[in-house]
């Protein structure tokens, strides 16, 4: 295993960790809003980092635009979905030709995954924590075909987990496996628990 912080040369250029362990599946890990203080050291963040980790992903978090050393500014969620794509791009050349790749995201995070999950190359899987249902859509979600995972919060007004189930039920997936922990959403004392899901129920390829 190697961890080493890295360049992303996208523009604007984009700055993140890499842990590799394994050239045969790979994750790129999304954090939470920029704006509301998020960044890729996140404790939903490092949480994610830790369970893929654990079952032998190359794992990639990375800071939008604008945040920490990333250079640029703020774009709204376009600009953040480049910024996914271009991560995922710099994962792929650190991973085999035809390694399977994860898009995982926390709230803020996870709609800029379902942003960018349909876009070609599509997404082999999703994972996404606290996914935002009371301020953005699910259009792009509602399209994926990949294999699913979500985690909610029982006691989060920002992912109301009334709202996800909902999805979850009426979500025409067979692959599609879900988490609900009793938690708000920033899940502090939580974090084992979405590490032992991933561990559990995540599987590589």
């Amino acid at each position: 295993m190697s961890i080493k912080r890295v360049t992303i040369p996208s523009s604007p250029r984009l700055e993140g960790i890499l842990k590799e362990d394994g050239p045969h599946a790979g994750v790129v890990i999304c954090h939470p809003h920029p704006l509301y203080g998020g960044d890729m050291f996140s404790n939903v963040v490092e949480a994610m980092e830790e369970g893929f980790s654990s079952k032998g992903f190359t794992t990639l978090r990375f800071n939008f635009r604008g945040v920490g050393k990333s250079e640029g500014i703020w774009d709204e969620g376009k600009g953040e979905v480049d910024d996914l794509l271009a991560a995922r791009t710099f994962l792929e050349s650190h991973l085999d030709p035809h390694a399977s790749i994860i898009l995982a995201g926390y709230s803020f995070g996870a709609w800029i995954c379902s942003k960018a999950a349909i876009r070609a190359p599509e997404a082999d899987g999703l994972f996404l924590v606290a996914y935002p249902f009371a301020f953005y859509d699910t259009g792009e979600l509602s399209r994926f075909r990949g294999k699913v995972y979500f985690v909610a919060g029982t006691r989060d007004d920002i992912g109301p987990v009334d709202a996800l189930t909902g999805f979850y039920r009426d979500f025409p997936l067979v692959d599609k496996y879900l988490k609900i922990i009793p938690s708000d959403h920033f899940y502090r004392g939580k974090e084992g628990e979405i590490v032992d899901f991933i561990k559990e129920n995540v599987t590589l390829g």
